[in-house]
């Protein structure tokens, strides 16, 4: 079932809000990002008073990159996958755009990264850049804290919906960090639940410059559709690691068959759909603007790749 995605009408100035003394520069993961707190009066309903958001700002060789976190949200909203609602933002003091992500949990809750239970697992694991980042792991994790009753159930699903999402979006980033846990207190006992799915800008072909790709055909696009990898890879025994988007997502369905009807029903859009769903952020004024030009290759690729998808599960 879709979500309805929370829709700014205007680009969101942070720059007179409450910088976060506990997160208030954010160390983990390769872009620069400050924890802000939104005012008691927010400048629009879709913005909750009071609560931390992450200011996540692009890397510096491609300045628009922080626009795929928010069309990674509106996707992961029709695809009815939950990703924390994302919006376009700057700080007018600094001048910096950024997206402006809502935190995914309270201050009741914590937030435990895979990459912690899976380096537990291997005293060497490679936590700098996850090459030991494999599937069945993570699979001996989630069955054994669902075996002692703490994990909500779902988590077959919640990773085939994971990766086909990212198989939407091309998302290249998945690692151990950028997945995990959600701890709660239930009465006197202690539960998790799986975080929706956070951290997705590196994706959505934002590493290709939109001056580039003006004369690709249907050859140049499929050529960087195939191309394209999921961080995980399927098992560390494969002597040649199973990672490609459809490749990987086709390999998760046969173990879990049972997951492949709810699967397809996600995919129940078309393309003028994604199209519609995304199309008002260009109209958003910005200093580092969403152009018609970044606006097309996006949908050119999420068209093609929902193509690939429905194929696969027909």
């Amino acid at each position: 079932m879709h979500i309805q995605p929370l829709i700014q009408t205007a680009l969101f100035d942070v720059a007179d809000w409450e910088v976060d003394a506990e997160f208030g520069v954010f160390p983990q993961g390769a872009r620069a990002k400050d924890a802000v707190f939104a005012p008691d009066q927010p400048p629009e309903p879709v913005i909750s008073p009071k609560r931390r958001y992450l200011f996540k700002r692009s890397k510096k060789s491609y300045p628009d990159q922080f626009w795929g976190e928010v069309v990674a949200y509106r996707v992961g909203c029709l695809l009815g996958v939950q990703v924390p609602p994302a919006f376009a933002a700057w700080n007018s003091q600094t001048g910096h755009c950024a997206a402006l992500i809502e935190w995914f949990y309270d201050g009741s809750e914590a937030f435990v990264m895979a990459g912690d239970f899976l380096q537990k697992m291997h005293s060497d694991f490679d936590r700098k850049h996850g090459t030991q980042h494999n599937l069945l792991d993570n699979m001996r994790l989630l069955r054994t804290i669902a075996y002692h009753k703490l994990l909500e159930p779902g988590w077959r699903q919640w990773w085939i919906d994971a990766l086909l999402f990212d198989a939407l979006i091309g998302n290249t980033d998945r690692h151990q960090d950028n997945w995990g846990f959600i701890f709660y207190r239930a009465g006197q006992e202690t539960r998790c639940r799986l975080a929706p799915l956070f951290d997705n800008g590196t994706s959505l072909g934002h590493e290709r410059f939109t001056s580039h790709i003006g004369n690709w055909n249907d050859g140049n696009y499929g050529r960087y559709i195939a191309n394209g990898t999921h961080h995980v890879k399927w098992s560390l025994s494969d002597d040649i690691p199973l990672r490609g988007h459809i490749s990987l997502l086709t390999r998760a369905l046969d173990e879990w068959p049972e997951t492949r009807e709810a699967t397809r029903a996600k995919l129940n859009f078309s393309s003028c759909e994604l199209s519609h769903t995304i199309r008002d952020l260009v109209q958003l004024t910005a200093t580092v603007p969403l152009t018609a030009e970044r606006l097309t290759f996006m949908l050119a690729l999420l068209a093609r790749r929902l193509a690939l998808l429905k194929e696969l599960l027909q």
